[in-house]
């Protein structure tokens, strides 16, 4: 199963996924060098994954698509560190972007990125993940394995693995900020989109408001 475009319906590209992309909600700000790290995460990394997992799978077994969408916003609300995401996404031009424009952007890009892991996830039922171990980019940044439990003999998309960016602020709260899988990442792939948008009309705050005008037409359709 792999995130072929990990893009919201008509945001910027095409807006599919393939079947195998809806295994993941969105994680890691490095690519290769995530698979090389020898090191273990921390257990605490690991036991916060199995909780949301234990919240997360039932939801992906919802019967009905309006359930796995409101479920998948209700995680995402609760275990995304949405601000930091959002700040990310940005690049460079997060230090260009005024306080007004903060106050539209801010719960714009959370109810977009919402929209993202719900588009994601919207083939994915009947499917169980479960962790398999961990490794560590430094000790408050962690990487998250985790695999498909196939349901039944043949399972196509069984032993797929996805993996977690954990990540830990000052306080030891711990929070997604992306995931992945076949090394692709939503938060690369979203900022990679954000800062050609930018780029494209002038940079700066011209090209902070032409993305705010981007992300708007995208959540309301």
């Amino acid at each position: 199963m792999r995130f072929n475009r990990l893009r919201a319906p008509g945001m910027f590209a095409s807006p599919r996924v393939t079947r195998r992309a809806a295994l993941a909600a969105g994680a890691a700000l490095g690519a290769l060098a995530l698979f090389s790290a020898p090191a273990r995460a921390d257990e605490a990394s690991e036991n916060f994954m199995r909780a949301i997992l234990k919240e997360a799978n039932p939801v992906f077994e919802a019967k009905t698509k309006a359930e796995r969408f409101d479920g998948i916003a209700k995680l995402v609300d609760k275990y995304v560190d949405m601000r930091r995401v959002s700040m990310f996404v940005l690049g460079q031009y997060a230090r260009q972007m005024t306080d007004a424009q903060k106050e539209i952007y801010f719960p714009l890009f959370r109810k977009y990125a919402t929209q993202v892991y719900q588009t994601t996830l919207e083939d994915y039922s009947g499917q169980r993940l479960e962790v398999t171990g961990s490794v560590d980019r430094t000790p408050r940044d962690s990487i998250v394995n985790t695999r498909v439990i196939g349901q039944k003999p043949g399972d196509p998309y069984a032993d797929v693995v996805v993996h977690w960016r954990i990540y830990k602020d000052r306080d030891g709260k711990l929070a997604i900020v992306d995931a992945g899988a076949d090394q692709v990442w939503l938060a690369i792939e979203q900022q990679s989109e954000f800062k050609s948008v930018i780029a494209n009309n002038g940079g700066g705050e011209r090209g902070i408001d032409a993305l705010i005008a981007e992300l708007k037409t995208r959540v309301a359709e």
